[in-house]
């Protein structure tokens, strides 16, 4: 079996000046992104984490899904669906957070 010889892609090389293409990408260079805050969990875990099996109804389980997906748009870090229930448990048992 041989190998197949690399084409030869002379024929689209073009002479060009990059140092234009660099020059405008340095003016053009502005962040984009907003700084993140410090990130923070909502619940500090002062205990190992013990994995619980729970069957939701349907709404429950969406508006969930979709509090954590707005709260994550919110503070600009990643807020899960387990952090919210945490949240709301401490909440409803009166634990200390």
């Amino acid at each position: 079996m041989s190998m197949k010889p690399k084409p030869d892609t002379r024929a689209f090389a073009k002479d060009r000046d990059i140092s234009a293409f660099l020059d405008g990408a340095q003016e053009s260079a502005t962040p984009v992104a907003k700084p993140i805050e410090a990130r923070q969990p909502l619940a500090v875990p002062r205990q190992p984490k013990v994995t619980k099996i729970f069957n939701l109804p349907l709404d429950l389980v969406e508006a969930l899904r979709t509090e954590a997906y707005n709260r994550s748009r919110e503070t600009g870090r990643r807020v899960t669906e387990t952090e919210l229930v945490d949240q709301a448990l401490r909440q409803l048992l009166k634990l200390d957070s």
